[in-house]
């Protein structure tokens, strides 16, 4: 059955909020907080182009235009200095997760109203509504939010080496899994755990690709494959439809 009632609670980012505490020393005035910040952030934009690897005490100090012994005086060793600057990445997408989430169930509760969930004509509406409006975000994050997404790639797979990040990085996938989830339910799916994990799985892969090509990532590709894989998510995806094959043979062209 899909949720008759519009303005469904979101759960994303719940967990996962509970679960960002700095490990760093806190700082007692506001001039302190701006300083403890701007190192933070510096070793953000470090992990973005170099990889976590990359975050030391030396060059995060001098990215953030502060003295090297700030960064030892807030953090007592460079692995601390590095979790926290994930604390504050996850604090940050931790907004932008609820905002996404927020549009997405707007697009479900305008579809309530209308009655469309009830037909099999309003279910192809709202899958390529929510496909047109996943694209175009997912597309946006790739071209001018690069360095996000490279933080992000970057803290997730030192997580896979690295204890320490390991219990965030799993709050924060979760907190990605949970709200998809949620969205499946809404929408009646079958088995919306899986659905949710299985939409994941494949916006994922697309952007690894959307890293790699760029600005020859095609938002109406990753929109078109979208709709196809929501539509048949929620018994609506078009028998034989064919969605558009990647032009790989001109390396000039699109990709997507």
């Amino acid at each position: 059955m899909t949720d008759d009632k519009p303005g469904a609670e979101s759960v994303v980012g719940g967990a996962l909020q509970e679960s960002i505490h700095y490990h760093g020393r806190k700082a007692a005035r506001a001039k302190s907080e701006t300083r403890r910040r701007k190192i933070l952030e510096a070793a953000l934009e470090i992990a973005a182009h170099e990889g976590v690897r990359g975050i030391k005490h030396r060059p995060v100090a001098k990215l953030a235009d502060v003295p090297l012994a700030s960064t030892t005086y807030y953090f007592k060793d460079i692995e601390e200095l590095i979790q926290d600057a994930f604390m504050l990445f996850a604090e940050k997408a931790n907004r932008e997760l609820e905002a996404f989430y927020s549009g997405l169930n707007g697009l479900i509760d305008r579809a309530l109203v209308r009655g469309s969930l009830h037909s099999l004509q309003g279910r192809e509406r709202l899958a390529a509504e929510l496909a047109t409006y996943i694209a175009q975000y997912f597309v946006q994050q790739i071209r001018d939010n690069t360095s996000s997404v490279l933080t992000e790639q970057a803290f997730l797979a030192e997580a896979m080496r690295e204890p320490g990040l390991e219990p965030l990085a799993q709050e924060y996938r979760k907190a990605w899994l949970d709200g998809v989830e949620s969205i499946m339910k809404r929408l009646g799916t079958h088995h919306p755990r899986r659905d949710a994990a299985l939409l994941i799985s494949v916006v994922s892969g697309m952007g690894y690709d959307g890293l790699l090509f760029r600005e020859r990532f095609s938002t109406s590709f990753v929109e078109e494959t979208l709709q196809r894989v929501i539509g048949m998510l929620m018994g609506v995806a078009p028998a034989g439809g064919e969605v558009s094959a990647p032009e790989t043979g001109n390396l000039n062209g699109t990709l997507y």
